[in-house]
């Protein structure tokens, strides 16, 4: 099944979030555009899991300026 697509739908870019880390994921899964459907999954899990871990950083960690 194919569903017609908006003219520009999926190059929309989004804004830094101030976390170099998180801005690294966003990108990451911003590449799947470019990856066929069936690595989608792995690609997924893997910023997912990399979210997980910046949720669960110290912040005070970010905030003495230490590399997370």
């Amino acid at each position: 099944m194919s569903f017609p697509r908006e003219p520009g739908a999926g190059t929309e870019t989004s804004l830094p979030t101030g976390d170099h880390a998180v801005d690294a994921l966003i990108t990451m899964a911003a590449q799947s555009a470019q990856l066929p459907a069936d690595e989608h999954k792995a690609l997924y899990s893997s910023v997912i899991a990399g979210l997980e871990q910046e949720l669960n950083t110290d912040p005070q960690t970010h905030l003495s300026g230490a590399a997370s």
